[in-house]
């Protein structure tokens, strides 16, 4: 074999090492060990091979310090209970040794070997062979240590890593920046013990020839949609004394463009190679695979248009040095602040684009999502129709959200590691890490805004050095190809800049606590300090979210199975407030629970168990996260261009601001927000009772038909308050069709609870959107649902269509199911799979969710799963609210 490049370890836990050498393999198992530092030993003695490590635990690589004693079985289940705030947490809030021994037996001869770390949290001092090769300070940090000359081929070799975690004296808790901040605890997480240091991203072993290729990085412009520019920059290092000379390939795909210069390095020297249209005309693409976010554009199974750039280096033209391939996608990122008098409005390849998503704060508590784990959690994204992320201060540092996020089509909204104006380590290492995270992420089109700290700039001052180390590092690595602001929830443009800044670029954040439909559409401001009197572009307005009672039951003890009351969350020290229930400010206060629990009491009937509580909470779940998101769409470019919720995934299992949860059980928030969010969407504002047609669209659609139809709680439709019309719905705006309920004196009445549904047809009839609300004489009053009829066994599901997914992979499992009652609706429909034992199937995609069918009516719901998860004896599950 020809190639060089090979890897001898990428190490999660208990990796494989496989080294190539020409047509022989040599397979040797490396497995990483963990133990506290220790006066008991010295670094060169641990750094050393033989050094006995049989009182040692094994370690979890990547992954943290305090996880790999959870999974060694040495800390109760910290999800559970309050089991995590009883750790002594001094045990692990100290530095570490991570230590590992692999052969050299079988290395390849004459090449280069190299030791690559490519995070750590926070210090590590690395060693080799009894000797210390370097120091990685914070967490974007990268090392790559050139160990050839320190290799013992002809038998074992040590690598030591001493992991020293984030500072907390001074009363800072974690807050010296960069770091994860939420480590610390935050108001919807515990403070986890170690403060997640370790290494916490890959780490491998690899070989090359003497010139190494470090960041490539792929540029493009789009002058219009049907050209691109590109310009690849590369950047080769002489690792030896000795000049070298050789050949830098670049291959591009699809369209298999092959590009390449004869390039000469001195010794021990650097060099960069740029690569552009003006000297190699096939870098000017015509017709490009553009990348959109999701809704806007992309492939038929809906991922994104992707390319690759693998670049190699050959020495003398014939023996290859090294590779590297990047995936990286053509679109253009733009703003306008000056059309709407204010408020940001994206775009991408020119088309604008309403920022719908969600705030992720951290991808697990505990660092232990990785790789694939992040599929299901951003295709979840997808799936709600959700086209951003924001990496509130930049907890996720992890390639893999990146990668998927480029696929799924979400785009990335990416802070720095800044609460408000700081603290910071030093500036030379915050500059230092702001750097790698450039330019380790550059390529990756999902990222289209840097953002420099939480609701607030960078150091306090928007022109400071603080703030100027950021914009450098952007500036320096990234060409501005992106957008930035300095601060998440408004501008800063006044030079004379207060903490409150101005109301040009962004709205404001909060409020995190429901509030009822009318007030989402009437008041943008919602009573909180940040929030102006525009909808604009909102980085945060939240909600608590109730589970289902499976996944409460699975993290609160029994003698919690019973449904919260004011009284009983109205606490700092129960296990409401652990799992961050409570009005305690620092435990989910700010999710208002008490305001969340008197409005599910008001609006559906106190609540007679914890399993009533979890059914009527998931129609407030619905209810609420569907108003914040059309509150939105119904003043599309008036004055609003995003909002983005607080929060959309789940760290740590609670009952607040998420819409699936931590086992990954679908909330009715999720619902709320997938049918709100839909690209071309029929809605209905609860405040005027104008309808409206969303359409997200780059395109116009025309002959579009809106209907509307009023129904009892008996299933039965209302005569004289269906309306129709035709009309035609310009791309991305919004469009009023008419007003329903309107000059109803002499319809007939309606029942103390009754149903709106909405339609949306296409010209050729084909619905494009269907909607459901459920809205009560009394505004917000819904007792009288519970006195509906039950709907009993006439809810009937057909035997299930199961076909392949789109992925190749998972099964589509397509039901029909009938509501066959003559005389009742089937309101608030949950459809879940179960398995043999009766358990939940986790994680599957629904179509739908909560959802209600009229007398005689049908919906097809299909459910995608992996097989693995499904087994052989699932069945469907159907609860209706009235069953």
């Amino acid at each position: 074999m020809k190639s060089t490049f090979k890897l001898i370890a990428l190490v999660i836990g208990f990796a494989l090492l496989k080294v190539s050498a020409n047509a022989q393999n040599i397979f040797t198992h490396l497995k990483w060990k963990l133990m506290p530092q220790s006066d008991a030993y010295t670094a060169t003695q641990v750094s050393t091979a033989g050094f006995h490590t049989d009182n040692w635990i094994d370690a979890v690589v990547p992954g943290t310090v305090f996880y790999a004693y959870v999974v060694a079985g040495k800390e109760s289940n910290p999800d559970y209970a309050d089991n995590i705030y009883k750790v002594d947490k001094a045990k692990y809030n100290k530095p570490y040794w991570y230590r590992s021994e692999f052969s050299g037996k079988g290395l390849f001869a004459g090449k280069r070997m190299w030791l690559n770390f490519n995070g750590v949290n926070k210090r590590a001092e690395v060693y080799f062979n009894g000797r210390h090769i370097g120091t990685i300070k914070g967490l974007m940090e990268r090392g790559k240590y050139d160990i050839t000359d320190l290799i013992n081929k002809n038998g074992n070799n040590a690598i030591a890593v001493l992991i020293v975690p984030p500072n907390t004296d001074h009363g800072l808790a974690n807050r010296e920046s960069p770091t994860y901040l939420s480590s610390g605890s935050w108001d919807w997480m515990p403070a986890v013990p170690g403060l997640n240091s370790g290494i916490t991203d890959t780490v491998a072993i690899t070989t090359t020839g003497p010139v190494t290729i470090e960041d490539p990085w792929i540029h493009t412009e789009l002058p219009n949609k049907s050209l691109a520019n590109l310009t690849v920059n590369v950047k080769l290092n002489n690792a030896i004394s000795e000049t070298v000379k050789g050949k830098l390939k670049v291959t591009i795909n699809p369209g298999n463009i092959i590009i390449s210069a004869q390039i000469t390095l001195a010794g021990n020297s650097s060099q960069s190679v740029d690569f552009d249209q003006t000297k190699f005309a096939q870098l000017s693409i015509k017709n490009p695979k553009l990348w959109w976010p999701n809704g806007y554009g992309g492939k038929a199974d809906g991922t994104q248009n992707l390319y690759t750039c693998k670049v190699n280096f050959e020495v003398d033209g014939t023996t290859q040095s090294d590779a590297l391939t990047k995936t990286f996608g053509i679109r253009k990122i733009t703003a306008d602040t000056t059309t709407l008098n204010g408020p940001w409005r994206v775009y991408v390849n020119d088309v604008p684009v309403l920022l719908k998503g969600g705030n992720w704060g951290m991808s697990d508590y505990m660092l232990k999502a990785r790789g694939k784990d992040y599929d299901t959690r951003i295709r979840f994204h997808q799936d709600m129709n959700f086209n951003v992320i924001r990496n509130w201060t930049g907890e996720v540092t992890d390639e893999a959200f990146y990668n998927y996020c480029d696929k799924y089509g979400i785009m990335v909204w990416d802070d720095f590691w800044l609460n408000n104006f700081g603290p910071i380590d030093s500036l030379a290492i915050f500059k230092s890490n702001a750097i790698e995270k450039v330019k380790k992420l550059r390529d990756h089109p999902s990222i289209v805004i840097w953002c420099g700290a939480n609701e607030g700039v960078p150091g306090g001052d928007p022109n400071g050095p603080l703030s100027t180390v950021i914009k450098n590092a952007i500036a320096d690595n990234d060409n501005h190809d992106r957008l930035y602001f300095p601060r998440s929830n408004a501008g800063v443009t006044n030079p004379n800049f207060s903490i409150h800044g101005d109301s040009r670029n962004l709205s404001g954040s909060g409020i995190w606590g429901n509030v009822d439909p009318k007030t989402y559409f009437t008041d943008p401001k919602n009573g909180y300090l940040f929030s102006k009197d525009s909808y604009g572009m909102r980085s945060e307005l939240g909600t608590a979210t109730f589970v289902n009672i499976e996944s409460f039951k699975k993290f609160m003890p029994k003698d919690y199975w019973v449904a919260p009351t004011p009284e009983s969350v109205n606490s700092s020290t129960n296990m409401w407030a652990k799992h961050y229930f409570s009005t305690d400010g620092s435990l989910g206060g700010g999710s208002q629970p008490v305001r969340y629990i008197n409005d599910i009491n008001h609006s559906y009937g106190n609540a007679t168990s914890l399993e009533d509580f979890c059914k009527k909470a998931q129609l407030m779940n619905v209810e609420t996260m569907k108003a914040m998101y059309e509150a939105w769409n119904d003043h599309m470019w008036k004055d609003a261009t995003g909002m983005l919720i607080w929060m959309s995934q789940s760290a740590y299992p609670s009952m607040i601001w998420q819409t699936y949860d931590y086992y990954y059980d679908l909330t009715g928030a999720y619902f709320g927000a997938k049918t709100a969010c839909e690209p071309i969407h029929i809605q209905w504002n609860a405040a005027t009772s104008s309808v409206k047609v969303i359409n997200n669209k780059p395109y116009d659609l025309n002959g579009l038909t809106a209907e509307a139809t009023v129904y009892n709680m008996d299933g039965k439709i209302v005569p004289g308050y269906t309306l129709k019309k035709t009309l035609n719905a310009d791309a991305t705006s919004a469009t009023e069709a008419f007003e329903v309920f309107k000059n109803s004196g002499n319809l007939p009445a309606l029942s103390a609870v009754h149903f709106l549904k909405l339609r949306l047809y296409d010209a050729n009839g084909h619905v494009l959107s269907d909607n459901f609300y459920w809205i009560g004489n009394t505004y917000l009053d819904y007792t009288a649902l519970n006195k509906m009829q039950s709907v009993g066994t006439s809810l009937y599901a057909s035997k299930p269509k199961v076909t392949l997914a789109k992925n190749g992979v998972n099964k589509l499992l397509t039901y029909t199911i009938t509501n066959r009652s003559k005389s009742t609706a089937a309101f608030g429909i949950r459809a879940q799979l179960l398995n043999g034992a009766g358990k939940q199937i986790l994680p599957a995609i629904y179509s739908d969710g909560y959802f209600s069918l009229m007398q005689g009516e049908s919906k097809v719901l299909v459910v995608e799963v992996d097989p693995k998860v499904l087994g052989v004896n699932y069945k469907l599950d159907m609860r209706a609210y009235n069953n």
